[in-house]
């Protein structure tokens, strides 16, 4: 097991106090409230029971109100609408929430997504061109645009103007579009920066619909809530904070995921072999969004888009096979590309020393690279850019990071090396000439080396509380159900509990740490998923032990039970 670092922060009991007795909960749960950033009362009320009248004015984001307006003349105009997507999830979710919104309101629009091996990121020009042959007049991104000073100073010379939505990190000139939608943008006071891009695309619908009924042109068929399981989808897939407005998003979005509502999903959920199932935010970012992702990687991401917008059962049932049949292939390919990588890096570096990975080669797969490099930083904690070579001697990486390194800020600092590139803290795509990557490498872990300490660079968990076993009960684990969903910014909540006697330990399933943890006169059962390696480390020795964990219902042969999901364990005289 990798070593980590453990770090449980300071107490304020009496904050922990005041919201425990204003809002009616244990202080352990107001404990996790406040290691979130909440408080006060209204934020911890608000948190706790999201709903969506608490859902911000789309109209304080910037040129919204122009873009709504001018939106909805063109709908009158009976003007044609070229949705620009993102192959992601996030760009496909964004995507088919305007295709569909639109064609209820009667609107001739029409998608297009990049190829990601022939296009890339964003707008090019040859799509520019092509759009205005086949006579659109209006070009409305989804998940994309921020970044695309030249393709849309080209579409607006060709006379069609440019709405963008989008939540990257914006260069510090903006392309001159007839509006640009971005929370991220340097001159928002929008109050909630988190918003995924299908959020965004949520929020544009929310002002036009909202318009209309000023109009007196409510329509009941394009209720807003309908479109909420596909912001849930593009939000988590996206890994985007589930705080303010996202969590909103992903508790009612999840619920109709759950309800399959939508003909697409349930063909996906069925395929999946997860008919029926409670959707949650781990069934989006392991069984659902990679699938989704696989026709952007492998095919075309409009596939995607056709399932999650088509009523025809037959029809959503076939797409949802074949993105199944290629999230399998991509699997092989990605199975290969780790393989690979894990070689040169045990050959070529010193990973105690090295402070970032950046590696190439011509026979990575373009549209894999980026799990891989997730997966990579998983394994060795370090920032990582892994480029696909091409024959006209650029490269096309796809990079991602460690929680302590904006890798966007850390690409801008070496610009000068990189043809084009764009993303956000923790993912980031780019173009490089192949001569100038060990610059890249060179540049990059200096700019580590200066802006992190060396214990950046240890994986750590941080632990909410420290609690003894018989404080573990049924009605806090009740009350420890308000805070999902769980992602990123609201992580499950980690408890650490010290010096406990183990009992019937036993390896189950593929690689499973199962034991009863004792203390005093109680004892609960545990499970380590993937943690047998720790039975001969740690569990043989015959000591006590430490354990980080998350604690919660499981439901067993009819009846419930507490458990103890084990994060990581240690030996009792063992800190480190």
């Amino acid at each position: 097991m990798v070593k980590k670092r453990w770090v449980i922060g300071e107490r304020d009991p009496v904050l922990e106090n005041h919201l425990s007795r204003e809002l009616n909960i244990a202080p352990l749960v107001s404990r996790i409230l406040i290691n979130r950033g909440i408080k006060d009362v209204l934020s911890g009320s608000e948190f706790l029971h999201a709903s969506p009248s608490s859902l911000i004015d789309p109209f304080l984001l910037n040129d919204m109100e122009k873009a709504a307006a001018f939106l909805i003349q063109a709908i009158h105009e009976k003007r044609r609408i070229l949705i620009y997507g993102d192959y992601d999830v996030d760009g496909v979710t964004a995507s088919a929430l305007y295709l569909e919104f639109f064609r209820k309101l009667g609107v001739d629009a029409d998608l297009y997504i990049p190829d990601r091996v022939s296009e890339g990121y964003s707008l090019n020009e040859a799509a520019i061109h092509k759009a205005r042959s086949r006579g659109f007049d209006i070009i409305l991104t989804a998940d994309c645009g921020t970044s695309s000073i030249g393709p849309i100073r080209l579409a607006q010379g060709l006379g069609m103007d440019v709405i963008v939505t989008d939540h990257h990190e914006p260069p510090e000139e903006l392309p001159q579009a007839f509006a640009l939608i971005n929370p991220a943008r340097h001159d928002s006071t929008y109050p909630y920066k988190g918003l995924a891009g299908v959020g965004v695309a949520f929020k544009l619908v929310q002002a036009i619909t909202q318009m209309l009924e000023l109009r007196g042109q409510k329509s009941e068929q394009n209720a807003l809530s309908s479109y909420l399981d596909l912001v849930a989808l593009g939000t988590i897939a996206d890994v985007a904070p589930l705080t303010g407005e996202n969590r909103v998003f992903v508790k009612e979005g999840l619920a109709l995921l759950t309800a399959e509502k939508r003909t697409g999903i349930a063909a996906l959920k069925e395929v999946s072999g997860i008919a029926g199932r409670e959707v949650t935010g781990g069934t989006i970012g392991f069984i659902l969004a990679p699938r989704i992702n696989a026709a952007g990687r492998l095919s075309k991401a409009e596939t995607a888009v056709r399932m999650l917008t088509t009523r025809d059962c037959r029809e959503a049932r076939g797409i949802a096979a074949s993105l199944d049949q290629m999230n399998q292939e991509r699997q092989r390919i990605e199975s290969r590309i780790r393989d690979e990588v894990r070689e040169k890096i045990s050959r070529e570096i010193d990973i105690d020393k090295e402070k970032v990975i950046v590696m190439a080669s011509r026979e990575w797969h373009q549209g894999v690279i980026g799990i891989v490099a997730s997966k990579v930083v998983d394994e060795f904690y370090r920032p990582c850019i892994l480029i696909s070579l091409q024959e006209d001697g650029s490269g096309k990486g796809s990079a991602r990071s460690i929680p302590r390194f904006n890798i966007y800020k850390g690409l801008e600092a070496c610009s000068d090396l990189l043809d084009r590139f764009g993303g956000h803290k923790y993912a980031a795509g780019l173009t490089i000439k192949s001569a100038n990557i060990p610059l890249l490498r060179e540049r990059l872990s200096a700019v580590i080396t200066e802006r992190l300490a060396e214990e950046d660079l240890t994986p750590q968990i941080i632990l909410d509380a420290e609690i003894n076993l018989d404080e573990i009960s049924f009605p806090l684990l009740k009350e420890m159900g308000l805070l999902p969903p769980y992602g990123m910014a609201n992580p499950e909540p980690v408890i650490v509990t010290k010096g406990l006697r183990i009992m019937e330990p036993k390896i189950v399933g593929r690689d499973h740490l199962k034991m009863k943890l004792k203390k005093g006169n109680v004892y609960l059962d545990s499970i380590g998923f993937s943690m047998g390696s720790a039975y001969n480390d740690i569990v043989t020795s015959g000591r006590e032990i430490d354990i980080a964990y998350t604690p919660e219902l499981n439901f067993w042969k009819g009846t419930y039970g507490v458990q103890l999901r084990l994060k990581d364990l240690r030996p009792a005289d063992g800190n480190r």
